[in-house]
């Protein structure tokens, strides 16, 4: 009796043979789910960095009461959000989340149906193209971002979040 005692418990898998089996298992997955995703192109990543942006200088013009404007650079570029002084709108230099950004090579913003404020009238003193009003009294503003491959539609309104859609 004692041998079939023993051939019945030594009978299956231990407990590290089948965990070793399970972690293989994990570790193949986990290989082939990066090589399967496609890589996030440069206008992807700018449209979620943007988005990400807007929504914080958003939420910070309803908490503190203060104006954040926005301003596209000229030749589409970049982009830098700005505060409104006594003296008028300076940009926010040495802010690493709010301070001026350029886009990567090959991407540019615009604004829908428009120049921007500062290629408009040429002035020497910076002028935002739209700014984030504590009363959310401004209308909403369409941006668009273009990159080789997909272009995006960023939808910014002061009283909701800011809404990122494909733009075809």
């Amino acid at each position: 009796m004692s041998t079939a005692r023993r051939q019945r418990h030594e009978s299956g898998f231990s407990l590290v043979e089948v965990m070793v089996v399970i972690a293989v298992i994990a570790l193949v997955s986990v290989v082939a789910v990066t090589q399967i995703t496609p890589p996030r192109s440069a206008a992807e990543t700018e449209a979620g960095q943007l988005a990400l942006r807007l929504e914080m200088a958003r939420r910070h013009v309803l908490a503190t009461g203060s104006l954040i404007g926005v301003s596209v650079d000229a030749d589409g570029g970049g982009y830098a959000f700005m505060d409104l002084h006594r003296e008028g709108w300076r940009v926010r230099h040495g802010d690493r989340t709010l301070g001026p950004v350029r886009l990567a090579e090959g991407v540019r913003l615009t604004l829908a149906g428009g120049q921007s404020a500062n290629a408009a009238t040429g002035d020497a003193l910076p002028v935002p193209d739209f700014w984030f009003d504590p009363l959310g009294s401004e209308p909403p503003v369409v941006l668009e971002l273009r990159g080789a491959g997909r272009d995006y539609r960023l939808t910014v309104s002061a009283l909701r979040p800011v809404e990122v859609s494909d733009a075809r």
